[in-house]
């Protein structure tokens, strides 16, 4: 039924139309990039984190800068490459007491959007910016006050927005020394630093406070003497303080203490040039030319053990030391020449805490914890040279003197298996490796090491001819062996691609950080890669390997974009191209437990497998 007169809804509807079309007029002439729209706020939400609740003046700590972008946009990167964009900055606000460290920046991505004819860097998701700020010895207990800020310009594919400031707030209380430090947000900086399960199990002692840190790392030190390729220095410290055993006891006890000290300075001071210039030991006993190269010098050794030659010190070094050997600078040079040769031993352990350093910036306290693992490396040697003397009070000569030495011989040539067992697993011709091997120490021992009477000049020529050659075929039939075979993973090799231009049809990514050095990353190509689930699975990653076996500035580059601190490393990067950190491997992985990983990164899953 229809109502006569005037409709009371039209006032209403024309009130309606006439608001819309005021809303679509602001649309349209009230552009995103004037920055006044509530929208703008919720782009960048960033807070900053403290790494301690309470801490003490003189003390450092880490801050990190959180920076959730919303999906769909990005901020531009710290170093833009258009001048014309305004570069994310963090700043702190002057605090008396307290200095900042320069901020450490995540590496950006490089893309192309629409509204710039050439590619952008930048940031997107998750960014984590890092720096530590050191408070000054006579600073006030009390709240430290820290304010700063993030600054930024977002992005999304057409247009940016107005540059903007977001104002952050640190809590920090400063407390006396003496009462307990409190660590807060962990699982933060843990997830922003890459670390290895050695890096985790340092830090954890060393946050402990300096007097845990120091028993842990002296005991570190003592376990060290269980490494078998310490040893070798057992004789070197026998023979030397047996001449010194007729001295008093509180001067062997002095000399012996030189003796330790050297060993713990050249530990410390190698272990810290190896994390400042990013070299560690490690990697060194991962190439397999230098194992061969070690186990045939140790080989020698016990050649020697047995009789084939006498081991002396060249005159033109040994005269100069002659006055001083048998001093206290005599025994300190002494400990300093074992600990070169130990030091490669703790590989392990150096690893660990030569990544803390560089991560931490403890240089300072590091090789003063280096230092201290040295001593507990170097005790037993203090007892052994005090008792040295010992064995002065034996017969001088005999038979037993021969069978010593050749208890010594037999102990090497133990030590020479346990160096090349390793490489030998991960070679495609065992038999071809060992032949090779023998045939070099072979030909260095019959060629130039074996100096028996009688030989004539001609033989001489002779035996120097077939020991080169020998050499040199034993050194082909281990570059044989070592050879990898044809590989049935479809890899994509590394060229300096970003992450964006290695992602195909939306498929993760498995990048495999590789060298032809490396036993472990052999192990895993020659076991886990040609598994035929693992080889299967492949199909739905992008496989990528990054070849450092000499490795270049681009290389050198991505490796330190994921925090790569040791080799094999795989990383799984999610088909949003995010790595998903917790299923990162660092050394050999069998084939059940890379198919575990593979399946938890297709799966989007972030827990590691058990």
């Amino acid at each position: 039924m229809l109502l006569k007169g005037p409709n009371p809804i039209y006032p209403f509807l024309k009130f309606n139309l006439l608001c819309a079309v005021i809303l679509l007029l602001l649309h349209l002439f009230v552009p995103l990039s004037s920055g006044q729209s509530p929208q703008d706020l919720r782009v960048v939400q960033a807070q900053a984190y403290v790494s301690h609740e309470c801490i003490h003046p003189g003390e450092t700590f880490q801050v990190a800068i959180v920076a959730n972008i919303r999906q769909g946009f990005h901020i531009n990167s710290h170093k833009p490459l258009d001048k014309f964009l305004t570069p994310t900055v963090v700043g702190f606000d002057e605090t008396k007491g307290i200095v900042f460290a320069p901020v450490s920046y995540p590496e950006p991505a490089l893309k192309s959007f629409s509204f710039s004819p050439q590619e952008v860097s930048v940031y997107e998701g998750r960014t984590v910016m890092l720096t530590q700020g050191r408070l000054a010895e006579n600073i006030a207990p009390g709240a430290a006050g820290i304010s700063g800020h993030l600054s930024y310009q977002a992005c999304d594919d057409l247009s940016c927005l107005a540059p903007k400031v977001i104002n952050l707030e640190i809590p920090l209380e400063i407390v006396e020394h003496g009462q307990t430090l409190k660590l807060i947000n962990q699982n933060i900086f843990d997830q922003a630093t890459s670390w290895t399960s050695d890096e985790l199990r340092a830090k954890k002692v060393i946050e402990r406070g300096l007097p845990q840190a120091v028993i842990a790392f002296f005991l570190f030190g003592l376990a060290l003497n269980l490494t078998p390729c310490v040893y070798p220095v057992i004789p070197i410290t026998v023979g030397f303080f047996v001449s010194q055993s007729e001295r008093k006891k509180w001067t062997v006890f002095v000399l012996a203490l030189c003796y330790v000290v050297g060993i713990a300075l050249v530990f410390s001071v190698l272990g810290l040039i190896s994390g400042l210039a990013g070299k560690q030991w490690g990697f060194l006993f991962q190439n397999p030319w230098f194992v061969i190269g070690m186990s045939v010098i140790i080989l020698s050794m016990a050649a020697s053990m047995f009789g084939a030659f006498e081991i002396t010190v060249p005159s033109f070094l040994m005269t100069p030391l002659t006055k001083s050997r048998h001093g206290f600078i005599g025994s300190f040079l002494m400990g300093l020449t074992v600990g070169v040769v130990i030091a490669p031993c703790a590989a392990g352990i150096l690893i660990g805490l030569v990544g803390l350093i560089a991560k931490l910036g403890i240089v300072a306290k590091g090789t003063m914890l280096f230092f201290v693992m040295g001593l507990g490396l170097g005790l037993p040697y203090l007892f052994l040279a005090m008792f040295s003397g010992l064995f002065s009070r034996l017969p001088k000569s005999g038979m037993w003197m021969l069978w010593i030495r050749k208890l010594f011989g037999l102990l090497l040539i133990g030590i020479a298996i346990y160096f090349l067992l390793p490489q030998a697993k991960q070679v495609n011709n065992q038999q071809g490796f060992y032949i090779g091997v023998l045939g070099i120490f072979g030909g260095l021992l019959s060629g130039f090491l074996d100096h028996g009477e009688g030989y004539t000049r001609n033989f001489k020529i002779f035996r120097g001819v077939f020991g080169v050659l020998l050499i040199i075929s034993g050194a082909l039939l281990v570059n044989a062996a070592l050879k990898p075979e044809p590989a049935l993973v479809d890899w994509v090799y590394f060229k300096g691609q970003s992450v964006e231009q290695l992602q195909k049809e939306n498929r993760p990514i498995l990048i495999d950080f590789y060298a032809d050095w490396c036993a472990a990353c052999k192990e895993l190509d020659r076991k886990t890669f040609r598994d035929k689930r693992v080889v299967e699975k492949s199909r739905e990653f992008v496989m990528v390997r990054v070849d450092c076996t000499s490795s270049d500035n681009k290389c050198t580059a991505f490796g330190k974009k994921f925090n790569v601190s040791g080799l094999p490393t795989v990383i799984f990067v999610s088909n949003k191209g995010e790595e998903i950190p917790n299923l990162r491997a660092i050394g050999f992985l069998e084939p059940s437990d890379m198919l575990k990983r593979m399946e938890g990164t297709v799966q989007g899953l972030g827990e590691k497998p058990v």
